[in-house]
């Protein structure tokens, strides 16, 4: 696996406005470690997120697009560009319309992992603020804590600040956990700029 994928810590950034599509994504030395372009069009697959290793796009290590699920709601398949395999996907959890909540499953479709904002209140909170109320969302695995997503206010827009170290046992695949923080940041950055 690419080292890339080896931290316990990373900041996703916008590149330029935060609606232009691309994005870095920083280790905890404040290195640049991926790159993240974001385009949608009018036919399927309408959302893509290709995930390079180089700002000159010359090694693509992830590919994040709409997926075939018959489910009602968004879901993004995963796929790790080296094997060619797909290892997963993210689905919007709309049971949970009040709070952004998502279920990381994996290539067979079965739930490995679950996105849940802190508390509903603090959800609320942030949607009756437009977005300037920063956002907490912890990655679950077996009812437990393996990720905080915090939602760092700067001058223009959020950065997302992403711990992987409560998971110590390597309960998720940190692509996964990095594809699913990356579907976060630029929802955020989406919906906080409306």
């Amino acid at each position: 696996m690419n080292p890339a994928f080896s931290f316990d810590n990373y900041v996703i950034k916008p590149q330029g406005l935060s609606l232009g599509g691309k994005y870095r994504v920083f280790d905890p030395q404040n290195n640049p470690v991926l790159y993240v372009e974001y385009k949608t069009k009018w036919s399927k697959p309408f959302t893509t997120y290709h995930v390079y290793a180089d700002e000159k796009k010359q090694q693509e290590l992830l590919l994040i697009q709409d997926g075939d699920s018959q489910e009602l709601g968004d879901y993004c398949d995963v796929t790790d560009i080296a094997s060619g395999a797909k290892i997963g996907g993210i689905h919007a959890d709309w049971k949970h319309w009040f709070e952004d909540a998502w279920r990381i499953v994996n290539a067979a479709g079965g739930t490995v992992g679950l996105l849940r904002e802190k508390s509903a209140g603090r959800g609320l909170l942030h949607e009756l603020t437009d977005g300037a109320f920063p956002q907490i969302i912890f990655i679950m695995v077996d009812d437990q804590p393996v990720a905080e997503l915090r939602q760092k206010s700067v001058l223009a827009g959020h950065h997302l600040l992403v711990d992987f170290s409560p998971d110590t046992t390597t309960k998720l695949d940190r692509r996964l956990g990095l594809a699913a923080a990356i579907l976060v940041a630029v929802h955020q950055a989406t919906t906080d700029s409306v």
